[in-house]
């Protein structure tokens, strides 16, 4: 009997500690500036039921008492709490205590020390702005705040780094340090876009904070006789190059689609050619070409001329050849006339007898 009892509470001893609730777990804080907030996870496998979480806070040097600690999340259902309005001494050291809770169950405390001059990091600069001018540039910008909306500077010392460079030249990157939230850049190229970006630092607890996002201006002044030659040039050159690659396609067509004498694309073989020269040579080359064509036309016309008057001669030879015939024939037939009625005089007087007196 004294057994059974002796049993009981031992029993109930291994019930409560085998069924107790696991603590949180991955406990971290997400501290920038005086932004302070607890995170954890939690297996919600591990129950069947709502649990909810409890988190407490104390000085380092107070921890031993736990009556010193104070309640700032009771028994809510969020893996987080906002720290940042209790946590007031930026150079204190704090101890952080989470746990679990549900159906009058409580998982053991999970401890983590916190120290925000140590452990928070610092956020960067915001509201940059720019002033620019023919070789210079002021920039200006707002400090990091705290979660009161007071400069960080109240807290914690800190300069400025402003990196800046030429849109077109990230790698050449320059860096000038400030320790006021205004500083001025000099000499700068005129009309010349340039690209900024700012952080934060603090050399004793070795803090720095994220670059802001990168932001460009461009400075006042006349741009260099370059840029506005270059873009210039490149305009007319564009629009020469239509042109001409009209007429190269239009004589190259011409060329193509038209047969010339065998003579002629013989002799002009190379000249042809050169149509697909540039504007100017083409052009000097269809001169050429032409005139070739030309004089080659002529001379033909030259050789059926002269083909033709030598027909004409010799029709006309051969007519006047003709032509002397006839004329023999007639002027044979008239001397033959008068030496007949000169024969026939002669006859006649000789055939008169002469008188005798």
């Amino acid at each position: 009997m004294k057994l059974r009892l002796f049993a009981w509470p031992v029993f109930l001893l291994a019930y409560t500690v085998f069924a107790a609730l696991p603590r949180p777990y991955n406990v971290r804080m997400d501290a920038v500036n005086t932004r302070y907030i607890m995170k954890w996870d939690w297996n919600h496998s591990m129950a069947n039921h709502n649990i909810t979480f409890t988190a407490q806070y104390t000085f380092s040097h107070k921890q031993s008492d736990g009556r010193s600690y104070t309640g700032m999340c009771i028994r809510i259902t969020e893996a987080r709490c906002d720290f940042s309005r209790e946590l007031n001494f930026y150079m204190g050291s704090y101890i952080l205590r989470v746990r679990a809770e549900g159906r009058g169950q409580m998982s053991d405390w999970y401890m983590l020390k916190f120290v925000p001059d140590e452990h928070a990091d610092l956020g960067p600069p915001s509201h940059v702005a720019f002033d620019p001018g023919d070789t210079m540039l002021t920039v200006s910008f707002r400090e990091p705040m705290t979660e009161q909306n007071t400069p960080m500077r109240s807290v914690l010392d800190m300069s400025f780094s402003l990196q800046y460079w030429e849109k077109h030249s990230p790698s050449k990157k320059q860096e000038k340090v400030f320790d006021s939230t205004e500083g001025t850049l000099f000499p700068l190229k005129p009309w010349t876009e340039y690209c900024l970006q700012v952080n934060a630092f603090n050399k004793l607890y070795n803090k720095t904070s994220p670059y802001t996002q990168q932001q460009c201006v461009r400075t006042l002044g006349y741009p260099p006789v370059w840029k506005v030659l270059l873009p210039l040039l490149g305009c007319v050159a564009l629009m020469t190059t239509v042109p001409v690659y009209r007429c190269h396609k239009k004589r190259k067509s011409i060329v193509s689609k038209h047969t010339f004498p065998s003579s002629i694309l013989h002799n002009t073989q190379d000249t042809i050619s050169l149509l697909l020269l540039p504007r100017e040579e083409s052009c000097v080359a269809t001169v050429v070409v032409a005139v070739q064509v030309e004089q080659t036309s002529q001379g033909q016309q030259q050789q059926v001329k002269g083909q033709g008057d030598v027909e004409a001669e010799q029709d006309s030879g051969s007519s006047s050849i003709q032509r002397g015939q006839g004329s023999s024939s007639q002027d044979s037939g008239i001397y033959s006339g008068e030496d007949s009625g000169k024969k026939s005089a002669g006859s006649t007087t000789t055939s008169q007898p002469k008188e005798t007196h």
